[in-house]
């Protein structure tokens, strides 16, 4: 048992890093994008990869669940079939749906009117999530196989390639909005490249039709919850883009990726919760562990909210190639980042909550808090873009993550209880809302190097106030660090 749960930290290690500094990466395409692309053009890209994350979606055609849970452990033929099915499956579906986009790709440019007549950018973009749906089934094999380690150097590798030809498509060749999905194209183009041993190895052209249609019959209810996710996460882009114009979008976009700080902790946070809390689970204490860990979760947010508040006026003025680390056309955007990070964090809170549909096995609960966030967003940002613009959609976010985490929250009060310290909680946040609106207040007319020793100093008391109110005590902290240090022996 011991050496199956080290196996699965050892993985989520791996994974985890990867996925994070691959993001971490990915990040500094957008200082890039602000200094050498319009803000419109900025925009204008950002609402196409909305529409292409959906798109990513339906290509699928629910056939990567599918495999998951139709691949057998050391049945090798068995999962060749499995394969090959799924393979195809997304192959001849995707290739259709492409091809349709491509012959339409004048009409479908149209649909933008910054690109216009922009038939040829439409072709590269319809492109992405075709090469895309073709490494879908390698990747969810090399998973499956364990083999993490490939699958992680797999996608940096991509990340890579993309980062190094937007410097050369962007920056020297100076080709624009076609230079940045080029270089997406090449980058999906390498993936593939990389994991066609596995294509060769797995594919086989014959057709079992009962197990085609039981892998249908499995993997097509689950679209609509992945759908939601996806609206969850990307759907303010497009309605933004349908109710106000290119260049809302574009200061809403860059500055939506400076909440990157938050963004990583939860994302760190989550590799780490998940085989943590299904090693756990089953010990007398685990509730009141996982309610301190909720506790401590939000601490470290909350220094993480603080920080990029109060110094990201100060990170974006750092001098990068082609100007400031964000163009200045993209500060008058600054004030979206407490929104962004506040939806972030309760993402984060999401993710704490689900230990309890994991746990009990009701994971059939988690499309529902997660629709009635992309719902409440959706609603949100129809009502609220009209009249306050980008601001709008990043009110709407995080009152859709607080919606999907506040639903499973009493989900859980049914399925799997767990006794919060509701009190400790809402003192974290009243402290970090009073230093916040500190920082606001001592700093709004002040000289630039003196606003910057201020909000440092507030950081550092709030460090102080959580101490000495001993929100969490150095025996909490202790014990959670000697649990976390036995699950990794």
């Amino acid at each position: 048992m011991k050496s199956r749960i080290l196996s699965l930290a050892s993985d989520t290690l791996v994974y985890g890093a990867f996925t994070v500094f691959g993001r971490f990466l990915t990040f500094f395409l957008t200082p890039i994008y602000s200094n050498y692309l319009t803000v419109s053009e900025n925009g204008e890209i950002t609402y196409i990869y909305s529409l292409i994350a959906f798109m990513n979606i339906i290509l699928s055609i629910g056939m990567d669940s599918a495999f998951f849970r139709f691949y057998k452990k050391d049945d090798i033929e068995y999962n060749r079939k499995v394969f090959s099915h799924s393979y195809l499956s997304i192959l001849a579906f995707s290739l259709c749906i492409t091809l349709l986009i491509i012959l339409n790709s004048g009409n479908v440019s149209n649909l933008i009117p910054e690109l216009k007549n922009s038939g040829d950018i439409i072709l590269l973009a319809a492109l992405i999530p075709f090469l895309d749906s073709l490494i879908i089934i390698p990747f969810s094999l090399l998973r499956m196989e364990r083999k993490a380690l490939k699958f992680s150097l797999t996608r940096l590798s991509s990340i890579v390639v993309a980062i190094i030809l937007n410097v050369l498509f962007v920056i020297i060749l100076r080709k624009g909005i076609y230079g940045v999905f080029l270089a997406q194209v090449l980058a999906s183009l390498t993936s593939i490249i990389i994991v066609s041993p596995e294509i060769k190895k797995y594919l086989k052209i014959k057709i079992d039709v009962s197990l085609l249609k039981e892998m249908f019959k499995f993997g097509l209810p689950t679209i609509p919850a992945a759908m939601f996710s996806i609206i969850l996460q990307v759907v303010d882009r497009p309605i933004l883009m349908l109710l106000t114009d290119s260049y809302q979008v574009g200061i809403y976009s860059v500055n939506y990726k400076l909440g990157i700080p938050m963004m990583i902790l939860v994302a760190v946070f989550e590799y780490a919760w998940k085989p943590f809390y299904l090693s756990r689970f089953e010990d007398k204490d685990a509730k009141e562990l996982f309610s301190r860990i909720l506790i401590f979760f939000i601490i470290i947010a909350s220094f993480v909210f603080l920080s990029t508040v109060f110094m990201m006026d100060f990170i974006v003025r750092v001098p990068f190639i082609g100007g400031r680390f964000i163009n200045p056309a993209f500060w008058v955007g600054l004030d979206l980042i407490p929104l962004v990070l506040t939806a972030y964090f309760f993402n984060g809170m999401f993710i704490n909550f689900a230990c309890g549909p994991y746990i009990t096995k009701k994971t059939n609960y988690l499309p529902i808090s997660i629709g009635t966030g992309a719902i409440l967003k959706i609603t949100f940002n129809f009502l609220l873009i009209p009249f306050i613009g980008y601001y709008g959609a990043g009110i709407s976010s995080m009152l859709g993550y607080l919606a999907s985490a506040g639903v499973l929250l009493i989900i859980n009060k049914k399925i799997y209880p767990i006794r919060y310290n509701w009190g400790k909680i809402a003192l974290t946040l009243v402290f970090v809302i009073i230093f916040f609106l500190l920082g606001i207040y001592f700093t709004r007319d002040t000289d630039f190097i003196l606003s910057f020793f201020i909000r440092l100093f507030l950081i550092i008391a709030f460090g102080v106030t959580i101490i000495l109110s001993r929100i969490i005590t150095k025996d909490e902290i202790s014990k959670i660090r000697m649990l976390v240090f036995q699950q990794k022996k």
